[in-house]
């Protein structure tokens, strides 16, 4: 509450600076009183707010604590008394600190927290903290004796602590009945609160204050005085692509992340209600397990470590940081973190980190998990994020080895940006002295429009000739497969005010190819629009055929095993390591995709050059066995004996 509503509220008692005496005259006899009873916690409260009305001219404090019917207990004896939590809830040792972080003694001075974001691992009791903190903050409200005044809201305003996991049955299960069912056992609820114990669906305590579950979206926020809310699992919300909740280029709709819009929708509800510089109640408390990098709750947390945020918490524990230590034998593990150069696996005890490599020691009780899936084992039990959950390429240094063999060949970007947003940027610019003097090679270009209008990738790919393979079972017999250079990798991004215009793309596209003399052996697009571009490119002189990427995996296989082969140079770009990286295979339907919040359209472009190159004649021509002499090895096929006619 600041001076400016404190003077339009006691305006009709006559002179303000009167008022604030005959307040810091209470004050004192209330200051007094709590040391003659040897209540020193309320004692402490009376002169903070002394001190703030004397040395900053701040009566707020001091009101809130006169506001008070009761005075609360601090989240310590909320916990341990029986005549709260004491006999209801169990909180292990290791989560008390996190605990008192999310709920200081904001009477006496701490710094309140209004937000809090719980990570790391499953199973380390984030839940239990968003309930109990949930429970304490409706506690808070309830000591008051008039919270609608306090925060200068409408009578009939309800205030409501909206709580919202994945799913409606999850969010009953696991926050509303466990958090109602502790509410209305607690002795302290049963002696001085009274609620509408015939509905079930949501908790109504008197004074208007209600705990709804099942938010199902920002809609149902409007209008209601929100001081906090528990959002759970925010990593596995929904993210809907050509959403009609988002603009999308085109017109289209975009892409509708539920967790971005429920946090924003809460966070400014919060702070136009209860922003208050007496006594600042109540915490929005973010809680999920680790899963993919960059994912909602990774990025809050980076925000808060890069820039630095007042009044927010952060905790990321692992598993078995947390969990009592009788539980577990005290031997332990080696595993090694996954990176850009190699997967997450357990290392042999004697073996050697690699260079820049990360070693976790884990109980020997989770060696099992380990073995069986290292990635969800580092997601579940030591809390770290990773880029895929089922990796497609699990051997990202096959990756790494081929833009070291890019970097080894030359390669560099033909344009001034790989990646641009189409209304920001524009077309990325063609820059004549990077494209190669041999533009006579045979190149191979695919286009991939996306389907979710998220970014088009484009790829120019160079035929570099074959590799030759002696096979031991057969001697003087050698195979030959083809070598391939990515050395085109653009990523280029619409908006809701730029869509992009085939016909732009085309004339862009064909710059290099009218203006440097190269030549390209033919272009691919995917089927999304498609039929137009690849008529007039072969007006145009060029081959062109549909090529997509997305409708089996063997595009996609044939590319790993170009990799794994060492047959694919690449030029370095960030959007394309990434992307292939983050690959990984849709346990359903069996084809590669990408997780929710990332992309594949310049993986998809690459891929579906390389692909169109191999399968076509001039490149195909060459492939198979071959003798010493480099002739043709035509192998017959035997057919099975059968009877004989006589």
């Amino acid at each position: 509450m600041n001076s400016s509503i404190i003077s339009a509220r006691f305006s009709h008692r006559g002179d303000l600076e009167h008022w604030l005496r005959e307040l810091s005259t209470r004050a004192e006899r209330a200051y007094a009183r709590a040391l003659t009873q040897g209540q020193e916690r309320e004692a402490r409260s009376f002169q903070y707010g002394m001190g703030r009305l004397i040395n900053h001219n701040d009566p707020a404090p001091l009101i809130s604590t006169l506001l008070l019917k009761r005075f609360p207990v601090t989240i310590d004896e909320f916990v341990e008394s029986n005549e709260f939590l004491g006999r209801l809830a169990d909180v292990w040792p290791e989560l008390m600190p996190d605990l008192k972080a999310l709920n200081p003694d904001v009477f006496v001075g701490e710094k309140p927290c209004h937000e809090a974001f719980l990570g790391g691992a499953t199973g380390i009791g984030k839940s239990t903290l968003a309930r109990i903190t949930i429970l304490y903050q409706l506690y808070l409200l309830t000591c008051l004796r008039d919270p609608h005044w306090l925060y200068d809201l409408d009578p009939n305003t309800r205030i409501v602590f909206p709580l919202q996991s994945v799913t409606p049955d999850v969010t009953r299960r696991v926050l509303y009945e466990p958090l109602r069912e502790m509410f209305e056992a607690m002795p302290y609820a049963q002696r001085h609160l009274s609620w509408n114990a015939r509905k079930t669906a949501a908790l109504e305590l008197e004074g208007g204050i209600h705990v709804v579950p099942v938010l199902a979206n920002v809609e149902s926020l409007l209008g209601q005085a929100i001081p906090g809310a528990i959002l759970d699992e925010v990593n596995y919300m929904r993210i809907v692509e050509n959403s009609v909740r988002t603009a999308g280029p085109r017109g289209l709709g975009g892409r509708y992340d539920q967790a971005e819009e429920l946090y924003r929708e809460l966070s400014q509800r919060r702070k136009s209600r209860f922003l208050n510089q007496g006594v600042s109640i109540g915490c929005i408390v973010l809680s999920s397990s680790a899963r993919y990098r960059d994912d909602f709750l990774d990025r809050r947390i980076r925000e808060v470590n890069e820039i630095g945020r007042d009044n927010v918490v952060v905790t990321q524990h692992k598993r078995f940081e947390v969990v009592p230590s009788h539980r577990y034998s005290g031997q332990t593990f080696r595993v090694l973190v996954g990176s850009e150069r190699f997967r997450t696996r357990v290392m042999g005890d004697d073996e050697a980190a690699p260079p820049g490599g990360r070693v976790e020691q884990v109980p020997i009780e989770y060696e099992d998990d380990f073995q069986r899936d290292p990635e969800f084992a580092l997601r579940q039990i030591v809390g770290i994020a990773v880029d895929s959950i089922a990796p497609f390429i699990a051997e990202p240094g096959r990756i790494v080895e081929a833009i070291d063999q890019g970097e080894a060949l030359g390669l560099e970007h033909w344009v001034n940006s790989p990646d641009v947003n189409l209304g920001r940027d524009g077309f990325p610019r063609w820059h004549e002295q990077a494209i190669p003097s041999d533009t006579h090679a045979l190149r191979f270009a695919h286009i991939d429009l996306s389907r979710t209008r998220d970014a088009c990738g484009i790829a120019i790919v160079k035929f570099l000739g074959m590799t030759r393979t002696e096979i031991p079972e057969t001697p003087d017999t050698f195979l030959h497969k083809p070598k391939f250079a990515a050395e085109v990798a653009i990523s280029i991004k619409p908006d809701p005010d730029n869509e992009l215009i085939l016909s732009e793309l085309r004339q862009w596209l064909m710059q290099p190819i009218d203006r440097f003399g190269l030549v390209v052996h033919s272009i691919s697009m995917d089927g999304y629009q498609s039929a137009d571009s690849l008529q007039i490119f072969r007006h145009r002189g060029i081959r062109a055929s549909e090529q997509s990427v997305d409708r089996t995996s063997e595009p996609y296989e044939y590319l790993k095993e170009s990799l794994y082969d060492g047959r694919v140079a690449m030029v370095d770009s960030p959007t394309l390591r990434r992307e292939l990286y983050q690959l990984e295979r849709n346990p359903h339907t069996g084809l590669v995709d990408h997780p929710p919040r990332g992309s594949k359209d310049v993986a998809d472009a690459v891929c579906g050059a390389i692909y169109t190159a191999s399968r076509s004649r001039v490149v195909r021509t060459q492939t198979g066995y071959y003798d010493r002499q480099g002739d043709p090895v035509r192998q017959q096929l035997q057919r099975p004996e059968g009877r004989r006619r006589r």
